[in-house]
Formats: C-alpha cells, sequence, structure tokens
C-alpha cells in the first residue's frame, strides 16, 4: 500500500464526500454524492491509473460519456487535495 498511503482517507467538498482505500494492493476511490445531491446517482467506484491519477469509465449519469479524471496534489498550505472535474475536495481525514 506504499504508492497509495498518502492518498488513503477522506475528501469533502459541497454534496460530494470522496473516500480513498486500499484493496488488494491497489488504490480505490469511492465517489458518493451526499446532503442535497444525494439522489443524483449511486456512489461511483474508481479504479486507479496511475500512482496519483484514477479514472472512471460509464461511471453513472452525470458522468456516463468518456473517463471521469480524478488527480491528487496539495494545496500551498499541504492539505491533501482530490481534483474531479477541475473541483478541489480538501482532505478532511
Amino acid at each position: 500500500m506504499a504508492a497509495f498511503a498518502p492518498l488513503v482517507g477522506t475528501y469533502r467538498r459541497e454534496g460530494v464526500i470522496i473516500t480513498v482505500t486500499e484493496r488488494d494492493g491497489a488504490g480505490h476511490m469511492v465517489y458518493e454524492f451526499v446532503d442535497g445531491m444525494r439522489d443524483f446517482s449511486e456512489p461511483l467506484e474508481i479504479e486507479p491509473v496511475t500512482e496519483r491519477v484514477f479514472a472512471g469509465t460509464g461511471v453513472g449519469a452525470a458522468f456516463s460519456e468518456g473517463y471521469l479524471p480524478v488527480f491528487f496534489s496539495a494545496l500551498p498550505d499541504g492539505t491533501g487535495c482530490a481534483y474531479i472535474g477541475m473541483r478541489c475536495g480538501p482532505k478532511v481525514a
């Protein structure tokens, strides 16, 4: 899990919770709509392409065409972030 260890955790932005875990030595991500957006789609499961980039395809009504790219970075203060559709979800746990 060493490659994915820095990404493991919970990220949150308005209406979305992103949970990154490790499964069988590989990263795994669940993108879940919450609060007022909870009825938009079932939780989306997205797999890694590299150690810092994930991509899902055909993952629900909101992202049914092409791939949904996800990449990870950090803010200047060191807070980890997941970027999905150019929206930033800061790591909260």
